[in-house]
């Protein structure tokens, strides 16, 4: 890697960098599943429904609620959960994978914002106390050979002994700064996951990882559009300003009412449809990618840290 791209690195890009420079040749882990003859299913029947109970504030803090995840007390996705404090797409991978990774992720900083990079079989998030991030967030998706396997609510018997674990920014983290400002969410409004859309716009390569990238939606009021985009220009760890306002055809998105994640959400007359880059994209990316084995969250399901949303990563 030159000096100069270096540069570039966030503080946790950079300790990955230095922790996997200096690991050697990675060690092969356990990729035993707890039923082998699982069949793969279409990622439609398992990222949809499963809407936010209206009990989303009732969370003092974000450990009390990764207490209740824990407890499997909450499964449901998080858009409104803790709001003002920041939430992370989770992708683990073997640790022969990590450095690849990384290297895209600090290609496409907006689809990928990195929070933070656990060391190698680490578990606990320093972003999030005392956190255990194979059983704190609601929902797990298991993929092998480049498809999804299985959907769970405890990764524990998935984890492999080599893993490392990224956390990467997510737009609910900026729910509160929206609220705030008067912009209504409409997911949270119907009690439904945001929906997600492959594109056709294409993420920057690294090493073996390749795709293009994925996007959530939120309906805005037109008259509300240009205060949006400043919010949430304030938010670069949280993916930052929308990737497209309006024209879905133009990132190769041909019905919003189809969304290829969670759920159709209603766009009234007097709004325009908002795309922001979305974490699924990774996911999308490693698919494509032919990754043989990997975990995720589940779309819509996050990680909640400790972390103000508004935190300078």
């Amino acid at each position: 890697m030159s000096e100069s791209s270096d540069l570039n690195l966030s503080k946790a890009e950079r300790r990955l960098s230095s922790l996997l420079l200096n690991t050697g040749q990675p060690q092969e882990g356990s990729l035993k599943t707890a039923n082998e003859n699982d069949g793969y299913r279409d990622v439609r029947d398992v990222f949809s429904n499963g809407a936010p109970q209206q009990q989303q504030n009732q969370y003092a803090t974000p450990s009390e609620f990764r207490m209740a995840v824990r407890q499997q007390r909450h499964v449901t996705p998080t858009n409104g959960v803790c709001p003002g404090y920041m939430q992370a797409n989770l992708i683990v991978l073997e640790e022969k994978y990590a450095f690849d990774f990384l290297l895209f992720c600090q290609k496409n900083k907006q689809a990928c914002p990195l929070i933070e990079v656990l060391d190698v079989g680490s578990v606990e998030a320093s972003c999030g106390v005392g956190s255990d991030l194979r059983v704190d967030v609601p929902k797990y998706c298991i993929y092998k050979n480049g498809k999804l396997s299985q959907e769970v609510n405890d990764a524990t018997p998935f984890w492999p002994q080599n893993a490392v674990a990224f956390l990467i920014g997510c737009s609910f983290s900026y729910d509160g700064a929206l609220l705030a400002a008067q912009i209504p969410l409409r997911s949270v409004e119907q009690n439904k996951n945001v929906p997600m859309y492959k594109t056709n716009v294409p993420t920057k390569p690294a090493g073996i990882f390749h795709g293009n990238v994925v996007v959530s939606m939120k309906p805005i009021k037109a008259i509300d559009v240009a205060k949006e985009v400043l919010i949430t220009s304030k938010f670069p760890q949280a993916h930052g300003p929308p990737l497209c306002v309006g024209c879905p055809d133009s990132i190769g998105i041909r019905d919003v009412n189809n969304p290829d994640w969670g759920d159709a959400v209603d766009i009234l007359e007097d709004e325009v449809p908002v795309f922001h880059y979305c974490g699924v994209t990774p996911q999308q990316v490693l698919m494509e990618s032919g990754v043989d084995f990997f975990i995720s969250h589940s779309p819509g399901h996050m990680f909640v840290t400790d972390l103000s949303s508004d935190t300078v990563i």
